[in-house]
């Protein structure tokens, strides 16, 4: 079984969930589930129990400015999150109100975080300096010194479509140690596009508008083939790396899904 770590399943681009989860299944891709505000937390929640899968609750940056952190009390939710620092996009939320609302979410002290960082890298490692737990840092797009402090922090990081869009990214995931790396689509968003500067090591390319869960292939290929190595070394790494960050009940999430 393949794990997509981040799946938008919410967004109004997944017009029928039921034939997602079914291409899904075929594929053998378990998708995790993304909540940005309460809305989309409790909404992914049920889908989640609906599907025998996990989610994340919390507050995304761009949501900070009118959100009040309101637990998803869920044993299928796996995560805080998604939640963090955004500062390309400021005009939805100020740096103040998105540090104040993510350290809300951080001093939860919960076990696991999903963790969105874009243009405010050194804002970002300070708050966590004050915390430690297990965390993924999703559609990594920094440079290969930000991912270094990254791993020092002892987190995962997250690749998709959006991490392998120029040289910079290419060069980040030659030099990401296999056992910190954990794969997504960030669906509906995030698919490789033929611009892109991973585009030329995916050997099986799907045209699509969007992004769904089952096109991770597309992003373990383009891995696989950026690392020069064998295809199956890395689909067992991360088989390893997301039993490591999940735990036993990404476990009982196989089981069900081999049903």
């Amino acid at each position: 079984m393949i794990v997509d770590i981040s799946c938008n399943i919410t967004d109004s681009q997944f017009k029928n969930v039921e034939d997602t989860i079914l291409k899904c299944k075929e594929a053998k891709v378990i998708p995790i589930f993304v909540g940005v505000d309460y809305t989309t937390s409790l909404k992914s929640c049920n889908y989640a129990e609906k599907f025998d899968t996990l989610f994340y609750a919390g507050i995304h940056p761009l949501y900070s400015e009118n959100s009040v952190y309101i637990p998803v009390n869920s044993d299928r939710c796996i995560a805080i999150g998604e939640c963090g620092l955004d500062y390309y996009r400021l005009q939805f939320s100020s740096i103040e109100t998105q540090k104040r609302i993510f350290k809300v979410q951080l001093d939860l002290k919960a076990e696991r975080y999903f963790l969105h960082c874009r243009d405010s890298h050194r804002d970002f490692m300070e708050i966590l300096s004050d915390y430690n737990f297990k965390g993924v840092v999703h559609s990594f797009t920094g440079t290969v010194e930000e991912s270094k402090e990254i791993i020092k922090k002892g987190l995962f990081i997250g690749i998709n479509g959006c991490s392998l869009k120029n040289e910079e990214g290419i060069e980040v995931v030659k030099n990401l140690p296999l056992n910190s790396i954990l794969v997504e689509t960030d669906s509906p968003y995030c698919k490789i596009r033929k611009s892109y500067a991973g585009y030329k090591f995916v050997n099986n390319y799907q045209k699509h508008k969007s992004n769904e869960p089952y096109l991770i292939y597309e992003i373990i290929e383009a891995i696989a083939n950026i690392k020069n190595i064998p295809i199956n070394i890395l689909l067992d790494t991360l088989l390893s790396n997301n039993i490591n960050f999940y735990g036993e009940r990404l476990v009982e999430c196989f089981e069900k899904w081999r049903l």
